[in-house]
């Protein structure tokens, strides 16, 4: 499945950026990129990013089995990631769950996108049908971006995730379903090269 790996993807405005599955040697180089991340930004996290312990545990309990994190790089720095999370078993089989963060730096350059747009082959790949996305209602900005590439709305769930501040907030559940997604990603993927991307 990561035999293509490492792939070379242009952002808009030209610049090369490598995607590529995180292995246990990018435990420093994730730590510094959530760390680089804006406080209002690691707020919605799921996780304590900040807290070195998290990173470690991610990148010495990597298990492609169940989670697929992508990471970008511009160099040697992570500028984004991207994970594909889902179960192998059970009555949901056929659905992944999509996260992903950007490094302010990068946004509204077409990295969100190309991470997407990887995240949505490995989960075709895999036979995945539907995928889902989490967040919380007061993240306006990631609501857009799902809605900009065809995810729906399924579900609102009142004050059911906490920030890291512990402050309620409403978790927005949104999916798609691949088959519909290519179609939306490869137009938008298209328009973006018309543009200089």
């Amino acid at each position: 499945m990561f035999k293509d790996y490492p792939k070379e993807k242009r952002l808009k405005g030209g610049t090369k950026v490598m995607l590529r599955p995180m292995e246990k040697k990018d435990e420093k180089a994730l730590y510094e990129f959530f760390n680089g991340l804006k406080p209002g930004d690691r707020l919605f996290l799921k996780d304590d990013v900040t807290d070195q312990r998290v990173i470690h545990e991610w990148v010495e309990d990597i298990d492609y089995e169940k989670i697929i994190p992508i990471l970008a790089f511009d160099g040697e720095k992570v500028i984004g990631d991207a994970t594909l999370h889902r179960s192998a078993h059970g009555w949901s089989r056929h659905v992944g769950e999509i996260r992903m963060v950007t490094a302010s730096g990068y946004r509204r350059r077409g990295l969100g996108l190309v991470l997407a747009k990887e995240i949505f082959l490995l989960a075709q790949l895999l036979g995945i049908e539907k995928v889902q996305a989490e967040m919380m209602d007061s993240q306006q900005g990631a609501i857009k971006v799902f809605e900009t590439i065809g995810f729906q709305k399924e579900a609102v769930l009142n004050d059911y995730v906490k920030d890291l501040q512990g402050r309620k907030h409403n978790l927005v559940i949104m999916t798609q379903d691949i088959s519909r997604l290519w179609e939306r990603m490869d137009k938008m993927l298209l328009d973006m090269e018309d543009h200089g991307g």
